[in-house]
């Protein structure tokens, strides 16, 4: 019964929902389990699993790990065949944000060195993650008052 909740989970996912869990799997597999899946192979797995596959015990475990990585007790509504929230992705909310914004020549110029883009995406990540709060009205608040101070010239 639970496995085909978690099937039926994985199955209900939007395509770009389901681009972005076979992604984060890849990294759970990665870190957790020191296994390096091809993408193609891992998408094909989830596919024959979702299909009725029965998985081996460490995928499974793989699969509720991505949900509660996903979304807030991921794997506990995989399991009961609740609906998965699964929130915009970083990337997601990058381009919402950007989309009508273009970057100045003299940032363009250095956007193939890996060491500023790195900087770049721990400068996005570190400035939400400073400003985060439970409460919609401070959370606003904060990201107000980041946003002043990096205007200071």
């Amino acid at each position: 019964m639970y496995v085909n909740n978690v099937r039926e989970a994985l199955d209900r996912l939007t395509e770009d929902e389901f681009e972005e869990y076979l992604k984060r799997l890849r990294l759970v597999l990665r870190k957790r389990y020191k296994k390096n899946v091809k993408p193609s192979d891992l998408r094909n797995r989830v596919k024959e699993f979702i299909s009725g596959k029965d998985p081996k015990i460490d995928y499974f475990e793989s699969y509720l790990l991505t949900f509660d990585e996903l979304s807030v007790n991921g794997a506990i509504n995989a399991l009961h065949n609740k609906k998965i929230k699964i929130p915009k992705t970083w990337r997601q909310l990058l381009l919402s944000v950007t989309e009508d914004r273009t970057l100045s020549p003299e940032v363009v110029k250095h956007l193939e060195d890996e060491q500023i883009l790195s900087e770049i995406k721990a400068l996005f990540y570190n400035s939400i993650e400073y400003c985060k709060n439970e409460n919609r009205d401070q959370f606003f608040t904060n990201l107000y008052i980041f946003n002043n101070f990096l205007k200071i010239k």
